[in-house]
């Protein structure tokens, strides 16, 4: 007799995989256009982080553990694709700050994903 907790699990896998794909290629998707794409501290506008001083705020704080994050993501998951040298959490800061200071109605995942433009 086939184990009915395992076959009800599986549906709910399945959904789940399918679930964090649709989200993955979202974002992926989303990194491209100019147009607001992501909520959260992703989707936040550059002027969150256009100033050292700004960082210190909430959203500003969440905007660079969000950038460390998707990066680290995007290593991790794209072995080999090239990026701009990584110079620790102080660097990475500095140039994402330098980044929406220069172009501050992009959103943060375009600051993040500007380590991976040739």
């Amino acid at each position: 007799m086939p184990d009915l907790k395992a076959l009800s699990e599986r549906p709910n896998r399945l959904i789940a995989r399918a679930g964090l794909v649709l989200c993955l290629l979202c974002a992926t998707t989303a990194a491209h256009g100019a147009e607001p794409r992501l909520t959260g501290a992703g989707g936040l506008s550059c002027r969150v982080l256009d100033s050292p001083s700004k960082a210190r705020l909430a959203d500003g704080s969440a905007a660079l553990q969000w950038s460390l994050g998707y990066l680290t993501g995007r290593v991790q998951s794209a072995a080999g694709e090239r990026h701009k040298r990584f110079t620790g959490p102080d660097g990475i800061a500095a140039e994402i700050i330098a980044y929406c200071r220069a172009h501050p109605d992009r959103q943060i995942v375009d600051a993040a994903a500007e380590f991976f433009s040739p």
